[in-house]
């Protein structure tokens, strides 16, 4: 789901698993971290301060995970293509949908136990929750240009 559609970057939802709440991947059709320009390193940034400004607002989210890792591009012989993780981290508890929202792991790797089933994050929302998630932060994200 198209959280927002910058120059270069685009963010996705993550409407698939939401176990870290607020979860995006910030994308563009480069093939490696070399070959962005100054210009898209810039939405980058801009876009990356929205999503905290976004996340800290609705949700009270305590830090931010944002990593680039294009292993399974590779593994799965896709065309590789630049794109980052945004995960969002909680110290404390959240209280969404009459749902407590726990990050069992915070201060540790996110995907550090993600391979074993009873130690992995787990994703309490359905998938109208899930829309719901994104519909708020759709609604709170503002074009990065607008100023321009």
């Amino acid at each position: 789901m198209e959280l927002y559609k910058g120059h270069y970057w685009e963010v996705v939802f993550v409407d698939w698993s939401q176990e870290f709440l607020g979860t995006c991947i910030v994308s563009c059709d480069k093939e490696s971290l070399s070959d962005l320009s100054l210009e898209e390193w810039e939405e980058l940034g801009k876009i990356e301060k929205e999503l905290e400004r976004v996340v800290k607002k609705i949700f009270k989210a305590t830090m931010f995970n944002f990593a680039c890792l294009m292993n399974n591009d590779y593994r799965d012989e896709e065309k590789p293509h630049v794109h980052f993780h945004f995960v969002p981290r909680y110290k404390e508890e959240i209280k969404i949908f009459e749902k407590t929202y726990k990050d069992i792991h915070f201060g540790y790797n996110f995907w550090k136990w993600d391979l074993n089933k009873n130690e992995a994050q787990k994703d309490i929302f359905n998938n109208l929750e899930r829309n719901t998630i994104f519909k708020m932060m759709k609604a709170e994200f503002k074009d990065i240009y607008k100023d321009d």
